[in-house]
């Protein structure tokens, strides 16, 4: 039993494993060829309303997947046939409305601006609400363990994207608007293509558990959400303090990050695997196998840091060149600091998994919220546009480092100092 146990396990890695690759590479393609089509100040539009997706969205409702996945994984192991959903669909609900709302507070500045045109404010909308669609049902096949439709889900969506960029790309049938609405198609036809109706239905109509404990939806979207933004920020304030002229910078530096940050996407199936494996040690309160997994994943988010850090010196700006086309130039020194803090912010990442293990959501927000904030100061620094943002992301991943790490050092002494506790007779 346990050996089929381990099969299927290593079968369901696998299947997530080709999707998420299929998928990631698919964000290079698609921000690629849109360079290269459009070029650097043609694609700055699109490549902010990419990273607005990423960082609204992923913020958002990545945690409806993560909770939804948690309780219908509940629901299974007490013997029902689903668990009840209702209250996070009301959320997915009202965070839209939301998002709909702020569109049309901020429509004028967003088209006139960033985004330049209304059309490409609609397009991120319904993106959003395309993510929220395809979040929520990568939480039910997650939680019902049909991770075959699960890596099928990204495989499509990272299939789309890829095939109807290259279908603009080489038609020349090409627009800004064009591009971006690939961010609102694929999610959602590949989401109606892998999962069943029913099985989205199905959870909507089941009862809740009778000892249903309340989401703590709330403080991982607060975490999320403010990780995304910190993340993401870089390309967001180019694109929000580059003015007319600089348009065409915007869209260098939107394509930097893609390059420089690649360690970060090869850091993604790491956090997969670490989170869960840190919630099981808390919980069996195992304080040597906590240390361990813990320093392996430090070791291994260092390691890519150093080496993602060193290849963008030597190499990025041939791979920018390479990968969006020789008008895609910026200097090495911004290069290397964007890699820089992709690298704190896999550190900070990693004492996040295990703050997350241990239920301290509110906790990984605060970190997170100091190092936006701190990154928005430093934006305030009298150097070259460019340097300055790169500046500000390392200065602010590093602050939420510092601060994920005092936190988790705290938390951890404390659950260290009770497991070890010998239990009263």
């Amino acid at each position: 039993m346990s050996a089929e146990i381990t099969e299927s396990s290593n079968r369901s890695t696998l299947h997530v494993a080709v999707g998420l690759g299929v998928f990631g590479a698919a964000h290079f393609v698609f921000l690629a060829l849109a360079g290269r089509d459009l070029g650097p100040a043609g694609t700055a539009p699109v490549s902010v309303a990419w990273t607005l997706l990423n960082a609204i969205g992923i913020g958002l409702f990545q945690p409806v997947e993560q909770e939804i996945a948690r309780r219908l994984s509940a629901a299974r192991a007490d013997g029902a046939a689903s668990g009840q959903v209702t209250r996070i669909v009301r959320y997915v609900g009202l965070a839209i409305l939301t998002v709909v709302a702020l569109a049309l507070v901020g429509y004028r500045w967003l088209a006139d601006g960033p985004l330049a045109s209304g059309s490409m404010v609609l397009v991120v909308v319904l993106g959003l609400g395309a993510q929220a669609f395809a979040y929520y049902a990568r939480g039910i096949l997650a939680g019902t363990g049909q991770f075959r439709r699960y890596g099928a889900q990204l495989a499509v969506d990272g299939g789309l994207r890829i095939f109807l960029s290259l279908a603009l790309f080489v038609t020349g049938a090409s627009s800004q608007v064009a591009y971006a609405t690939i961010l609102v198609i694929a999610p959602l036809v590949a989401t109606l293509i892998t999962v069943r109706p029913t099985t989205l239905m199905r959870p909507l109509r089941a009862r809740p558990l009778p000892d249903a404990t309340e989401s703590p939806l709330g403080g991982l979207v607060a975490a999320a959400l403010s990780s995304q933004l910190l993340a993401n920020m870089g390309p967001i304030a180019m694109a929000v303090l580059a003015g007319a002229s600089q348009q065409d910078l915007s869209g260098r530096f939107i394509a930097a990050v893609t390059i420089a940050r690649i360690p970060l996407f090869l850091f993604t199936p790491v956090q997969v695997v670490v989170l869960p494996a840190l919630a099981a040690i808390v919980v069996r309160h195992d304080w040597p196998a906590y240390r361990t997994t813990m320093r392996k994943t430090l070791l291994i988010s260092a390691a890519l840091a150093s080496v993602g850090t060193l290849g963008v010196a030597v190499l990025g700006p041939w791979a920018l060149s390479v990968a969006y086309g020789p008008a895609f130039t910026i200097g090495t020194s911004t290069l290397v600091l964007i890699a820089v803090s992709g690298g704190l912010f896999m550190l900070a990442q990693a004492y996040a998994q295990s703050l997350i293990a241990h239920h301290r959501e509110r906790l990984i927000a605060i970190g997170w919220g100091i190092g936006l904030v701190i990154a928005c100061a430093t934006l305030a620094v009298d150097i070259e546009l460019s340097l300055r943002v790169a500046l500000a992301l390392c200065t602010g991943t590093g602050a939420a480092l510092v601060t994920l790490l005092l936190g988790e050092r705290k938390i951890v002494r404390m659950w260290r100092d009770e497991s070890q506790v010998p239990p009263q007779n």
